[in-house]
């Protein structure tokens, strides 16, 4: 059975800060505040989404942005399934973003998909979008096809 009490741990929640601490969006904003509406949107959009999604949510950025490792959070008391998912959701360096978004959206994996159409909705949120001076040319060439493959795959899965 699936665990969908859908409210992080508060030490996953310190533990994404700390990682993120100091950090910035591209709107000058601190980090955090974008995990936290990620979050929020997973389980706005998904109100069954399971602690494991919610909480890869808050740190779906940790291994591509920050110093963490998969042994890192898995010593910090990250589940492995918590794990999987940031992994899946961790574009792989160097890699084509849109190729990539095909390749999760083809995998059919509906906890990958929920977190990373979360991450994609907040990036191409227009109050955010707004503050960016490449914002409307970002979110037409890179956040909106994605989305569309990201919904696809979804809907594909059965989610």
């Amino acid at each position: 059975m699936k665990d969908t009490m859908n409210q992080a741990r508060p030490d996953i929640i310190a533990l994404a800060s700390r990682l993120h601490a100091g950090q910035t969006d591209k709107a000058g904003h601190p980090y955090v505040g974008h995990l936290a509406r990620v979050a929020a949107r997973l389980v706005a959009r998904w109100p069954d989404a399971t602690r494991d999604e919610l909480e890869a949510a808050w740190l779906h950025d940790s291994l591509e942005d920050t110093e963490a490792t998969e042994a890192s959070l898995l010593a910090a008391g990250v589940s492995a399934e918590t794990i999987r998912i940031v992994q899946a959701v961790t574009r792989p360096h160097g890699s084509d973003y849109l190729a990539w978004i095909a390749d999760l959206a083809a995998a059919g994996d509906i906890s990958v998909l929920r977190v990373k159409l979360s991450d994609n909705a907040d990036n191409s949120d227009p109050a955010r979008v707004a503050q960016l001076p490449d914002g409307a040319a970002r979110v037409a060439s890179r956040y909106e096809p994605a989305r569309r493959l990201l919904e696809d795959g979804l809907a594909k899965a059965g989610g």
